[in-house]
């Protein structure tokens, strides 16, 4: 069992992921970042909205590597601005059978907000079209407790149809 949950439980939050917005943008194969803006009901009851901001370098290549070299949740996420709820999780990617890759993730930036979020995704949403953003997906998670398995499900949606052609 993966980050508290059991596979069932993954999987529904993997499948009812909505992925709002996605880079606008030619991906050329090989390695690419790909940063998102993570929304979801915050988890933390004082507050209505948790806000994930953070951007992940995807390298589409078969790697093998032994289990005493995988990257540790503080080499793959660093340890500045992140929620320390979260820093004992441990993240990773349920992989592309069809499609191995290697993910990094980096300037992970974690809030929670007052404001709802339908707001949130509005206020954000015109705040890349503001700035002409045209590569930053937006999602909404349904559990930001558990925010990596619906940024896994940007990704793959992202590398799947890169490959797809």
């Amino acid at each position: 069992m993966a980050m508290g949950l059991t596979p069932e439980e993954m999987r529904a939050i993997f499948d009812h992921t909505e992925v709002i917005r996605r880079p606008r943008y030619g991906i050329v194969r090989g390695y690419h970042d790909l940063p998102y803006v993570c929304l979801g009901q915050s988890f933390e009851t004082s507050h209505s909205t948790t806000r994930v901001r953070g951007r992940v370098h995807v390298s589409p290549r078969l790697l093998i590597r032994p289990p005493h070299c995988e990257p540790s949740y503080a080499e793959i996420f660093g340890e500045d601005n992140v929620d320390s709820a979260l820093q004992a999780r441990i993240f990773g990617f349920l992989g592309f059978r069809s499609r191995p890759v290697e993910c990094a993730s980096e300037h992970l930036d974690l809030k929670h907000l007052d404001a709802t979020v339908d707001r949130v995704l509005a206020e954000t949403l015109d705040e890349l079209e503001r700035m002409e953003d045209i590569t930053t997906g937006v999602i909404i998670t349904p559990n930001s407790r558990y925010f990596p398995v619906s940024v896994e499900r940007f990704i793959s949606s992202v590398v799947e149809d890169e490959f797809s052609v």
